[in-house]
C-alpha cells in the first residue's frame, strides 16, 4: 500500500481552504457594494433625483439580486416616466418574490404592474412579407427583435427609439421613431432592403493600362472634335507659313533692286558713291531677311499641312497620311493622298 506524501496532502488542503475562503470574501465584497449603492439610490430617490437613483439601483441589482432592489428600481423607473421599464421590472419582481415564497411582495408587484398596464405606450415594428429576407436582423435600440415580435404591439418607454434592419448583401436601413406617452401607439415599417452593388475590384497595372487605352482620349485630339481642332490649327500655321513666304518674296525683290544699283555704282572692291555703299548694305540686309522669312514660312507651311492632313477622321480605307521631312538644306512633305 502506497503511503501518501504528507507534504502533498498539506498543500492540497491548503489550496482548498484558500479557494473556499476566497469565494465568500468576493461575495461579501459584492454584497457590501450592492448595499452601499442601494443606500445611495434611496437617498437620491428622496431628493427626487431619479437620474442618479435609477442607475445606482441597476448596478446594485447586478451585484446582488434582491426582490427589494427590483421593487425600488421599478418604482424609480415609474417616477422617471419610463412606464414600460417599470411595468416589466414589477412583473420580474413578482415572479422572483413568488419563487422565494414572499407572497406579500409578489402581490404588491403584480398590483403595481396591473396599474401601469393601461398607461403603457406601444411600438409596432411591421415587417411586410416582401421585406422578409433570409438572415434578416431587426433591432430596436440595439436589441434584436425576434420574428415573433414583428407586427405585435410591444410596450416601450415614451421617447425616441431607433429601428435598424440588416441582411447579408443588402443595404442596411435605419429609422428613428418618436413614441408619445399617454398609451400612444407608434408604427415602424421595415422596407425592402435594396441589393448592394458588387464591390469594384482593384485594377492591376496591366488591367489599368488596358482600360486606359480603351477609354476615348478626349484631351489628345482624337475623334471628330479633336480632328476639327487639329485641322484648324493646321490652317492657322499654314497661314503663317504663307505670310512668311510672302515676306521673303518682298525682301528678295528689294534685295535684287539694290543689287542693280550696286552693279552700276560699285566694283568688286569699292563703290564710287555713298549711294552705292548704302545700296550694297541694304542688299545684304534684305537678302538675309528674305532667306530667313523663306525658311520660317516654308517650315510653317509644311507643319500646317501636316497637321491638317493627319487630323483624325472616321476610319476609312485609303485615309490620307503625311509626314514632314526636314533635311540640312531643304524641307519636304511626303505621304499618300
Amino acid at each position: 500500500m502506497k503511503v501518501p506524501n504528507p507534504r502533498v496532502g498539506g498543500c492540497a488542503l491548503g489550496a482548498a481552504l484558500a479557494i473556499a475562503a476566497a469565494a465568500p470574501v468576493a461575495r461579501a465584497d459584492d454584497s457590501a457594494a450592492a448595499q452601499a449603492l442601494f443606500d445611495q439610490a434611496k437617498k437620491a430617490m428622496k431628493a427626487h433625483d431619479y437620474g442618479e437613483a435609477c442607475p445606482k439601483f441597476e448596478e446594485s441589482l447586478k451585484l446582488q439580486e434582491a426582490v427589494g432592489t427590483m421593487l425600488n428600481l421599478a418604482d424609480c423607473y415609474e417616477q422617471e416616466g419610463k412606464l414600460a421599464s417599470a411595468w416589466g421590472k414589477f412583473l420580474e419582481a413578482a415572479a422572483k418574490a413568488k419563487a422565494n415564497g414572499q407572497t406579500q411582495r409578489a402581490r404588491i408587484a403584480r398590483d403595481r404592474a396591473a396599474a401601469l398596464a393601461p398607461k403603457l405606450s406601444h411600438l409596432v415594428i411591421d415587417v411586410p412579407q416582401e421585406s422578409r429576407l433570409e438572415s434578416l436582423e431587426v433591432r430596436r435600440d440595439g436589441t434584436v427583435v425576434g420574428e415573433a415580435e414583428w407586427g405585435a404591439p410591444i410596450p416601450v418607454d415614451a421617447g425616441s427609439h431607433t429601428i435598424d434592419a440588416a441582411a447579408p448583401g443588402r443595404k442596411p436601413w435605419s429609422q428613428t421613431v418618436a413614441v408619445s406617452d399617454g398609451a400612444a401607439t407608434a408604427l415602424s415599417s421595415v422596407p425592402q432592403l435594396p441589393i448592394l452593388p458588387p464591390p469594384v475590384e482593384a485594377k492591376g497595372p496591366e488591367t489599368a493600362t488596358a482600360a486606359h487605352a480603351a477609354e476615348p482620349a478626349h484631351s489628345t485630339g482624337d475623334g471628330p472634335n479633336g480632328g476639327n481642332a487639329q485641322r484648324t490649327a493646321g490652317t492657322l500655321v499654314s497661314g503663317i507659313g504663307v505670310v512668311g513666304i510672302g515676306v521673303g518674296t518682298v525682301f528678295g525683290l528689294l534685295s535684287i533692286s539694290k543689287h542693280a544699283t550696286v552693279t552700276s555704282q560699285c566694283s568688286a572692291t569699292t563703290c564710287k558713291s555713298q549711294d552705292g555703299f548704302d545700296a550694297s548694305n541694304d542688299a545684304i540686309t534684305f537678302g538675309n531677311i528674305s532667306t530667313a522669312a523663306f525658311i520660317v514660312g516654308g517650315v510653317a507651311l509644311a507643319t500646317g499641312l501636316t497637321l491638317w492632313l493627319t487630323a483624325p477622321r472616321s476610319a476609312e480605307p485609303g485615309a490620307p497620311t503625311a509626314r514632314l521631312l526636314v533635311g540640312p538644306a531643304n524641307v519636304a512633305l511626303a505621304g499618300t493622298w
